[in-house]
């Protein structure tokens, strides 16, 4: 029974993403990109290894918070914005967020 109840956890253990996994997974993203915002302005975004978000907008400095959700790093901006930069070969693009609702359309974001 013991050994049954050591083979469950384990095997449990197997699937349970590991912390370089996780660090890895958004590695890719770690970095700035250039894109346009909802109203077509520049935009700036960077992406750091501690999961901090800065960028500009407007001329307004950006602060927040980032995590890799699959192919999509998701910003949460102090602001109460969000940013979903998306990956898709060698390519991305950023979409908006306010209130849960997408504002606009994506737009490319090139990595720099």
């Amino acid at each position: 029974m013991f050994a049954a109840a050591a083979l469950a956890l384990t095997l449990a253990s197997c699937d349970a993403p590991k912390e370089e996994d996780t660090a890895t997974e958004s590695s890719g993203f770690i970095g700035s990109y250039t894109t346009k915002d909802t109203q077509g302005n520049d935009m700036s975004v960077t992406l750091d290894e501690e999961g901090s978000a800065t960028g500009t907008r407007a001329g307004d400095d950006l602060t927040g918070s980032w995590k890799a959700e699959g192919d999509t790093a998701t910003v949460n901006w102090a602001d109460g914005w969000v940013t979903k930069i998306t990956k898709d070969g060698d390519s991305y693009s950023k979409t908006a967020y306010k209130d849960g609702k997408e504002e606009g359309s994506a737009v490319p974001a090139e990595k720099n």
